[in-house]
């Protein structure tokens, strides 16, 4: 009689405990401290929102303290709000002592000036690579040092689709957007050895006030839509949660890389 032959067990079969598998807990923030920037509306209040519903202590910081104050309030009483100015490096300094140790920082804080390369003003150009450039490098450079002594840790910087390519009024915002790009290739070779991972975020066209001067019009609106793929814009929590995933151990092996979060655009 042929002996008895056991099938082997399926790999790719989930493993479960009650209802909730090994891979869904990799998503399970409880217990973690993050801390977003820009998080008083758009893409950083999507984002905060969604780091708090998988358990994350949140720190928000942003210049705008009403828009803060009632983000707080939404997301509730663990959470701690810092006003901050993106463009003053004693603010960004103070921010970075108040918010302490943290396991995750979101650096979503942004401007965008909507202005032809010829009309836009010293002054403006000034602040555009102040706040978007060398605050966000300050806060990373700041945040990442804490991380280092600590021995981990995970870092999102917001760039952006024009880093790849060109865009009529916008030319500072997008070379201050491809400029951290390059920041988070070279800190994430600095850090990796310390367990810090370094990722940037690049959105495509989304649905939140920075773009407003563009999807408020509707020709632009129409004409941006045509080149988009997937056949509509992003919504702030796309974004959301894209973050979340490069902030999470399901990519523990994702360091120094930029995601395309844009729907296609960048594919035409």
């Amino acid at each position: 009689m042929a002996p008895h032959c056991h099938s082997p067990p399926d790999a790719h079969a989930p493993t479960t405990e009650g209802s909730v598998t090994p891979f869904l807990r990799l998503f399970d923030f409880s217990g973690k401290r993050v801390c977003v920037t820009g998080a008083a509306s758009g893409i950083g209040l999507a984002a905060a929102r969604r780091f708090g519903e998988l358990g994350a202590r949140l720190v928000l910081a942003d210049r705008d303290a009403k828009g803060l104050e009632d983000a707080a309030a939404q997301l509730g009483p663990d959470t701690h709000s810092i006003v901050y100015d993106q463009a003053d490096l004693v603010s960004i300094e103070a921010l970075a002592e108040a918010a302490g140790r943290v396991d995750v920082l979101f650096a979503n804080a942004g401007i965008l000036l909507y202005e032809p390369l010829l009309e836009l003003g010293w002054d403006e150009l000034r602040r555009i690579v102040d706040v978007n450039l060398v605050g966000t490098t300050a806060l990373v450079r700041l945040v990442g040092a804490a991380m280092v002594a600590a021995g981990g840790g995970a870092i999102i910087v917001t760039g952006s689709q024009l880093s790849f390519n060109g865009a009529e009024f916008r030319s500072v915002y997008a070379a201050t957007k491809a400029a951290l790009a390059q920041l988070v290739k070279t800190a994430a070779l600095e850090w990796g050895r310390h367990g810090v991972r370094v990722n940037c975020l690049a959105p495509g066209r989304t649905l939140t006030n920075i773009n407003r001067h563009l999807l408020g019009d509707p020709s632009r609106y129409r004409e941006g839509l045509a080149r988009i793929p997937l056949g509509r814009y992003g919504q702030p929590v796309d974004i959301a949660n894209a973050a979340v995933f490069l902030a999470s151990p399901a990519a523990a092996y994702v360091t120094g890389h930029t995601l395309v979060v844009d729907g296609g655009w960048i594919l035409l």
